[in-house]
């Protein structure tokens, strides 16, 4: 068996959300990793735009699945119930929910950070930190916030939200619905 020393790179089709995940960890890996990722997003966005009916994955790898509709999706503030397509969305039509009630909560929403996104933000890029490839979706009242949000990652957002507001997590805001209401 013999191998090529100059080799210099292999090609691996992964999935576009995989790639996306990889790229959230670029600060670990060297410049011609992230370059390669980062040109295959690139790429791929350029063929989606060029062929947007053609698909760019196999039918069977990709199959369009119906949303869920469980109470995941679901929140409520002051006893208003608020719905979501997707978890982004939920907390979107959450925040401007209470931007419409009181817009100073939002700027104190604003100043919560992890250490490596904000919460709110004026602008898309000051979202993600350290990963700014990552996809960012404007609310109504105007605040970008992440569309790469897992439903943990809502939950903290919607106690420092509650928080920001002066309400009770738990109580005035319930995230998830079927989560038990505090008294």
């Amino acid at each position: 068996m013999s191998t090529e020393k100059d080799v210099v790179c292999v090609t691996v089709e992964l999935p576009l959300p995989f790639v996306h995940g990889l790229l959230a960890i670029t600060h670990l890996m060297d410049n011609g990793v992230v370059g390669a990722l980062q040109a295959a997003i690139d790429e791929n966005d350029k063929a989606y735009r060029i062929q947007k009916i053609k698909p760019l994955f196999p039918a069977d790898s990709m199959r369009a699945q119906p949303l869920p509709q469980h109470d995941s999706l679901k929140s409520e503030i002051l006893g208003q119930q608020v719905q979501g397509v997707t978890l982004a969305d939920l907390f979107a039509r959450c925040v401007d929910m209470i931007h419409d009630l009181d817009p100073s909560a939002i700027e104190r929403l604003s100043e919560k950070k992890t250490h490596a996104r904000r919460y709110v933000a004026r602008r898309s890029v000051d979202i993600h930190l350290k990963s700014p490839h990552l996809d960012t979706i404007q609310t109504r009242s105007g605040w970008w916030i992440s569309a790469n949000v897992s439903e943990q990652q809502v939950t903290t957002a919607m106690r420092l939200l509650a928080e920001a507001s002066d309400l009770a997590f738990g109580k005035d805001v319930l995230f998830p619905i079927n989560a038990p209401r505090r008294s």
